[in-house]
């Protein structure tokens, strides 16, 4: 049966594979986060990989994995959000099972992470030894589905699977268990995990405004760009127009010369074109990342668990301070040489045609790319 949405928002977006569209789980579909940041099921991105190299079925970025897939991080948080969303459909199927009877269940310890009916659950708060637990209605949790601090239950080792997660190793930037801690991180350095994720949530609010600004210069500079595509294809007509009513009226043994400087113009405009039009795609394409990135970041921080923080905080740090040092390009010199045309009169029709030439149409597209080159270094 299908879960309503009234009940679930928009968490079977959240739960699924943006490429096959199948619910994640921790079998054959681990959530995979790549480095676009788009999540994919573990077998989408081996469908999608080879020799370590792979690409997003999403936004088809290539990346690199160079100690195979297994080296892309999971997305702790999209797992819990399977398990919640697993919750609410065994809830509503009259599934979920009371840990002290057998009556279905419509509550749920946060502490214990034990699904309770009505009258355990009563018990369960009353009782001296769990009294402080968070007990809430599984109906509830589609309210708060991206509210996880409200409903977020205890992590546990991977490794000591009874123990919570409530220190952090700086050395191997990962979150531990107190016996982990004492056992094979005793020689490094750790710290409590909150103050961890809060020094990492300090990092990415930091460096997320200064993401922004370079989003605002870049977004300048693609409007730049574009005007200046249409400067150079107002020129181009113009320039087109010039040529025809002079060569109209120029004798019939040149007319092939028109058609010849003619397409010199056009090659010229062309070269122009790429060059401006590869530079439009590079900058937006920079931009969307960007975006995406930024967004994401700042998702993160609301929602995200300090695990599912400390998870991904390299990669993001670094595509973020990757942005904010990068200097936007200036389109200044792109388009410093105008296409025109502009005879000196017909007395000297010749001299014109060629100083014309000369002038403006043998500026060849490797000329033009060594220039935008020269301009980026």
């Amino acid at each position: 049966a299908v879960v309503s949405t009234q009940s679930t928002g928009d968490c079977r977006g959240e739960v699924t594979c943006g490429s096959c569209d199948e619910r994640f789980n921790p079998t054959n579909k681990l959530p995979r986060l790549l480095p676009c940041f788009h999540t994919v099921c573990e077998m989408c991105v081996r469908g999608r990989s080879e020799n370590g190299c792979g690409t997003c079925p999403i936004c088809k970025d290539k990346f690199v994995t160079e100690n195979g897939i297994s080296s892309l991080k999971v997305n702790y948080y999209i797992m819990k959000m399977v398990q919640i969303f697993g919750l609410l459909e065994s809830e509503q199927q009259e599934k979920l099972k009371c840990m002290g009877c057998s009556r279905s269940a419509h509550f749920r310890c946060m502490k214990c992470s034990e699904n309770y009916c009505a009258s355990h659950s009563e018990f369960h708060q009353k009782s001296r030894a769990t009294h402080d637990h968070n007990i809430i209605a599984v109906k509830d949790v589609a309210s708060n589905i991206h509210t996880l601090s409200a409903i977020r239950e205890q992590e546990y080792c991977v490794v000591h699977t009874t123990r919570s997660l409530e220190l952090y190793c700086l050395k191997c930037d990962k979150a531990l268990c107190s016996l982990c801690c004492i056992t094979q991180h005793r020689t490094h350095t750790t710290g409590s995990l909150a103050s961890a994720a809060q020094r990492a949530r300090n990092e990415l609010s930091q460096l997320a405004p200064k993401a922004g600004e370079k989003m605002s210069a870049e977004r300048q500079n693609v409007m730049s760009l574009r005007k200046l595509s249409a400067e150079v294809s107002r020129d181009h007509e113009q320039a087109k127009r010039n040529l025809k009513e002079f060569c109209g009226r120029m004798i019939q043994n040149i007319k092939s010369r028109e058609e010849e400087m003619l397409g010199q113009l056009n090659s010229r405009k062309t070269a122009l074109d790429k060059v401006i039009q590869g530079r439009i795609v590079d900058t937006e394409d920079r931009l969307k990342m960007v975006e995406q990135t930024k967004t994401f970041a700042e998702r993160i921080q609301k929602h995200w668990s300090e695990v599912e923080i400390l998870n991904v905080r390299k990669q993001i740090v670094s595509r973020l301070q990757e942005f904010s040092e990068r200097e936007a390009e200036s389109t200044e010199g792109i388009y410093s040489n105008k296409i025109m045309f502009s005879p000196s009169g017909e007395d000297g029709l010749l001299q014109s045609i060629w100083s014309f030439k000369n002038k403006y149409l043998m500026r060849s597209t490797t000329s033009v790319l060594m220039a935008v080159n020269a301009m980026k270094q």
